[in-house]
């Protein structure tokens, strides 16, 4: 499980009242499949995926809507949407030049880091951006990852925050769709 959370702002500061956030929490299962849950004013959207992956599965409870479509073969076992797979990213991200920045504690857990200039970043380049990775020094799992930078006249913060013990149940992987939800047009 991971969760990903994205904060938008103007680069005067975070007083300005244009500031966005949203997040997303990842569920990964060779046995049960994938979900992805991502939030963002207000509004929740729900993405689930079988282990055969051969359908998508949408859920919005805010309009109490869903749909069920067949997946892309070329989006066949990889992350829906806009999203990059954790593993292929990290990838990217250790290929760049970095320095270390020693040991620290996250959440209770020793981790060690490094930093990148440049970091690899979804929709183009990030001006200024710096990322630091932190791994923990126990498992050699990331814990976390933090990105920032501008993107045109916009400040922009990423941060990957990973959880490799928490046991998720079965159910999580099934969507919930109540009787009085509808299907979406499609």
């Amino acid at each position: 499980m991971f969760r990903l959370t994205i904060g938008v702002r103007g680069k005067d500061g975070p007083s300005v009242s244009d500031g966005h956030t949203g997040q997303g929490t990842f569920y990964l299962s060779e046995q049960y499949g994938f979900r992805m849950d991502i939030s963002g004013d207000g509004t929740v959207v729900s993405w689930y995926v079988p282990p055969e992956a051969d359908t998508i599965t949408m859920v919005v409870p805010a309009e109490k809507k869903w749909s069920k479509t067949p997946l892309p073969p070329e989006q066949r076992g990889k992350m829906p949407g806009q999203y990059e797979d954790p593993a292929e990213y990290i990838e990217r991200f250790l290929a760049r030049p970095s320095k270390e920045l020693g040991r620290s504690v996250i959440d209770g857990i020793e981790v060690e880091g490094i930093e990148v200039t440049d970091p690899p970043a979804e929709k183009g380049k990030l001006a200024n951006g710096i990322g630091r990775l932190w791994v923990d020094v126990q498992t050699q799992l990331p814990v976390r990852i933090e990105i920032e930078g501008t993107a045109g006249d916009m400040a922009v913060r990423w941060l990957m925050e990973f959880k490799w013990s928490e046991a998720v149940p079965a159910s999580v992987f099934e969507p919930n769709i109540p009787s009085d939800y509808t299907p979406l047009a499609q």
